[in-house]
């Protein structure tokens, strides 16, 4: 009796996971955009034209979402489903530059025909076993990788230059990839965005709370993207830098090098000051805490 109910919860497991991966194929996009390169050392000449493919996924609201760098400078924009060769010509709805976040919306409501919006979840635990759908570069069909969660940390956005919290597994994230999603369990934890260059086999993942905030922001008809309370830090790792501004072995803190004139925190903090510590909690020599 144990076997069979063993070989039962097997077979409803394998059917679930069938199902639902039916279901994220009903959901994924691959992105054509024919986008303006501009030459910036030579602001007078006419952009050209040139073409880039993407990935994205349908969520609440008949909405697209993707990366912001698989649609910028967009001149034309088309999209077809996983399965799908019908391409549909789209536009940018909302595009979030330092988040690297956009949502695209079909000129044609038929497109979401058939279709499934995917939910997001919550932030994924390490070791969590995470799968990423999209388009990437080497064929035309749906690609699907898995990896693992290594690492949830504070990251540069290669698109923006931004430093904004990230998720990095143990899978790479090729070109093309960009924009699809990443999931665990049935729920959205993410977007592919960028892969390491110095490194295999790891890729970064846009965590849902980010795209929360980009989705959250956007309610009131416009983007105005994350906040900075206009204050510019570095490092203080030096011994020399620390023996300068008077700082003890024992102590420990982050420079502040700028300080925007307009910014809330102006009549409190001036350039050289050093913030030792937030809400109570030390600050260390590298600015983490």
């Amino acid at each position: 009796m144990r076997n069979i109910r063993v070989i039962l919860l097997l077979i409803v497991s394998m059917v679930s996971s069938t199902i639902f991966a039916i279901e994220v194929n009903r959901s994924i996009v691959k992105i054509y955009n024919t986008a303006n390169v501009y030459n910036y050392s030579n602001p007078w000449i006419a952009p050209r034209q040139g073409g880039g493919t993407g990935s994205g996924f349908i969520i609440a609201g008949n909405r697209i979402m993707t990366n912001a760098h698989v649609v910028a400078n967009s001149a034309f924009i088309e999209i077809r489903k996983a399965g799908d060769s019908k391409r549909y010509v789209a536009e940018v709805e909302y595009i979030g530059h330092d988040c690297d976040l956009a949502i695209l919306k079909p000129l044609d409501k038929k497109f979401f025909d058939n279709t499934t919006a995917l939910k997001f979840g919550k932030m994924p635990k390490m070791l969590d076993k995470v799968r990423v759908f999209g388009f990437p570069v080497g064929g035309d069909k749906i690609s699907i990788t898995s990896g693992v969660v290594s690492r949830i940390e504070i990251q540069e956005y290669a698109h923006s230059g931004a430093l904004l919290l990230a998720i990095q597994i143990d899978a790479a994230i090729n070109s093309g990839n960009s924009g699809g999603p990443a999931i665990v369990a049935d729920k959205i934890i993410g977007v592919a965005f960028q892969g390491a260059n110095s490194g295999q086999n790891i890729g970064y993942i846009i965590p849902a709370n980010v795209v929360q905030h980009f989705l959250t922001d956007i309610k009131s008809g416009k983007y105005i993207g994350f906040p900075s309370i206009g204050v510019a830090i570095q490092a203080m790792e030096s011994s020399a830098l620390r023996e300068l501004h008077g700082m003890s072995d024992v102590q420990s803190g982050i420079l502040v090098t700028k300080v925007n004139p307009r910014s809330a925190v102006s009549k409190v903090l001036k350039k050289d000051d050093v913030i030792m510590t937030m809400s109570g909690i030390s600050i260390a020599n590298d600015a983490t805490v």
